[in-house]
């Protein structure tokens, strides 16, 4: 798919559903590098989904003798609520520009930039071993594409909270096969927050013994914003 083709609703849908091949992600977040209109609509699917789970999450199941249009009316009423929920949520969000700030944003603004240059921040904060998995699998994948269509690209990987652990030598689960994209991908870097290095040490004691070659900055959210600014794509993960 070249720049001028545009994926189709069907496919963002799939993307922001979690539903596509690793493959057709990979072509997604190598676009949201560079075309702004593909983030804002990424951004305001993920939140009208994020919205309609809350809506749904704590509506309690019908009575067992409750008749069927006692039934019907509670679900319509559910349907109503879910609905308002997300119309009110979304106007909100347009209107308060601080529903774009790194804490919120899913996947934030990329500004174009003056060079033909692909810039992608991806953002990990936890440490369920499964999601890191599936971190590094569309890091890599990201890689791979720009290779192959010769595309200059900078990725960075930055972790903060419990996404930390993913970095430290003694813990993570996938120190070998980061050091492996690091000697593969030069232009793909790992970073770590020195706030949650402190953190870390203060709480628990413990010294955090970082693999080799990871970039220390001081603040994760500092470095988002920086990055933001520069016109990088954000993608929280």
């Amino acid at each position: 798919m070249n720049k001028e083709q545009k994926f189709s609703d069907e496919f963002i849908s799939a993307f922001v559903d979690d539903e596509l091949t690793p493959e057709e992600k990979a072509q997604v977040y190598a676009r949201l590098a560079e075309d702004e209109a593909l983030n804002i609509q990424v951004c305001e699917l993920r939140k009208v989904r994020d919205l309609v789970a809350l809506a749904y999450r704590n509506v309690p199941a019908p009575a067992p003798c409750v008749s069927a249009v006692v039934t019907r009316q509670k679900c319509s009423t559910a349907v109503a609520a879910g609905i308002a929920l997300v119309v009110g949520g979304l106007g909100g969000w347009f209107l308060h520009p601080q529903a774009n700030s790194p804490q919120n944003a899913v996947v934030a603004q990329a500004k174009p930039g003056s060079e033909d240059l692909a810039k992608v921040l991806f953002h990990v904060s936890d440490d369920e071993m499964g999601h890191l998995k599936t971190v590094l699998d569309e890091v890599e994948n990201l890689m791979q594409l720009y290779r192959r269509t010769h595309q200059k690209a900078r990725v960075e990987v930055i972790t903060n909270g419990s996404g930390l652990s993913l970095l430290m030598a003694d813990v993570s689960p996938f120190a070998d096969r980061i050091q492996r994209m690091q000697k593969e991908y030069l232009d793909l870097t790992f970073v770590a927050c020195q706030n949650t290095i402190d953190r870390v040490k203060q709480e628990q004691g413990v010294t955090a013994k970082l693999l080799p070659g990871v970039v220390v900055i001081d603040s994760g959210v500092a470095q988002i914003m920086r990055r933001q600014h520069q016109g990088w794509a954000y993608i929280q993960v």
